[in-house]
């Protein structure tokens, strides 16, 4: 899938297919200045000055394409990045999902592009923080995606140094991680209530009748068309009167701004109309 916006330089568009080829990642959607940028990391590295002396050297050099797509799908991200956001959702958000629908049924929440796992447990850390200060025994089920292998396998491990806990609170730092310096381990029940799957964003979506996602400083480094596609995955996603949560520089536009209504602007949360 090419989107017409998405790269204009011809060298620039014939490495991301050799890329996208050899690997099956989809770099052809990234936007042409922040791709440029990832892949200046590599270029530097490897020494090289030029797309095609950077495409000789896949070829010759099968053990580059590790180092490259861990360049490209590298996402800066902690625990309550942002924690305005993780506030609202908490105070607004979760009181209206927790009583909506069956209470037999598990709310099922989507952290899409999930890196190394900091947002999706924020996540389930916040849901056990609301149910045990409200009394809700509603079951609570986060599934969180990431086309990045290395970053997975992270995740499921559950392990972080301090970069990752700078901005989650230090009461819930004391009560959900175990201390082994220099890292944090996460607590295994935590860990159980998160779901670990590989997805590409332009694969079409195996989900539906979501009652949340997040997707956080991920579309910024796609095309206009490429979020396009991924906002319309996303409706299809959600249930009718769901809710789906940006990144505080991403905003929704085309006809996600008819299917969504603001919730909370500043936060940028919204919820698809029903």
């Amino acid at each position: 899938m090419i989107f017409k916006d998405a790269i204009t330089d011809p060298q620039l568009m014939e490495l991301a297919k050799m890329i996208n080829a050899d690997t099956g990642f989809d770099v052809l959607q990234y936007k042409e200045r922040p791709l440029k940028r990832r892949l200046a990391v590599r270029l530097r590295a490897c020494q090289l000055s030029t797309y095609q002396e950077y495409a000789q050297r896949l070829v010759q050099d099968k053990s580059e394409y590790p180092k490259l797509l861990d360049a490209l799908t590298i996402n800066v991200t902690n625990f309550y990045r942002n924690p305005e956001t993780f506030k609202t959702v908490s105070a607004r958000v979760l009181p209206l999902l927790a009583v909506q629908g069956e209470q037999s049924r598990p709310l099922t929440i989507w952290s899409a592009g999930c890196s190394s796992g900091e947002e999706a447990y924020s996540l389930a850390i916040l849901w056990r923080e609301f149910a045990a200060g409200n009394g809700v025994n509603r079951p609570y089920r986060i599934i969180a995606t990431d086309i990045d292998r290395v970053s997975r396998a992270k995740a499921k491990q559950g392990i972080y140094d301090q970069n990752s806990m700078n901005e989650i609170p230090s009461e819930l730092i004391k009560k959900y991680f175990k201390l082994v310096p220099p890292n944090y381990i996460l607590d295994e029940e935590i860990k159980r209530m998160v779901e670990f799957r590989h997805f590409d964003l332009f694969e079409p979506s195996p989900f539906s009748e979501l009652d949340m996602i997040f997707c956080r400083n991920v579309l910024i480094y796609f095309s206009r068309q490429a979020q396009e596609y991924i906002f319309d995955s996303f409706r299809k996603s959600l249930r009718s009167g769901g809710f789906l949560v940006l990144g505080k520089v991403e905003t929704l536009f085309g006809k996600a701004k008819e299917c969504f209504s603001p919730f909370d602007l500043k936060e940028r949360i919204y919820q698809l109309n029903g």
